[in-house]
């Protein structure tokens, strides 16, 4: 099972929110006063593997360039960025350089994609 992390602003199109309802466990509010959307919506799903690996385009399509979306469990972490996913280890290490060079290709800044937290 993975825990994946959305923040609703991130999405392109919120359709994909719909593909995920099955797997709600809670949202939070944040309130984000130095970014450009000052207030974001981050639902936790709890999403088997399989189900995972077949939400991953969608995701990667939905997901804006200079965001990212997370999964997780005991063994990997799951990085979603605009175009494409990663899989790497929990703990930083060479399996990252691939996501975060491609992370920035994306605008994502790297500071984000070399502390991806454990949590959602």
């Amino acid at each position: 099972m993975f825990r994946l992390g959305v923040i609703e602003e991130s999405l392109s199109d919120r359709a994909i929110l719909a593909e995920l309802t099955p797997f709600f466990v809670k949202r939070r509010v944040a309130e984000v006063s130095d970014d450009a959307v000052p207030v974001w919506h981050i639902n936790e799903y709890h999403v088997p593997e399989s189900a995972l690996s077949q939400l991953l385009p969608a995701l990667e399509s939905g997901v804006k360039p200079s965001w990212y979306a997370h999964a997780f469990n005991d063994e990997k972490l799951v990085i979603v960025l605009h175009g494409k996913s990663f899989s790497v280890s929990l703990t930083r290490d060479e399996t990252w350089g691939e996501m975060i060079a491609y992370g920035e290709t994306v605008d994502v800044e790297r500071k984000y994609l070399e502390n991806i937290p454990l949590r959602v």
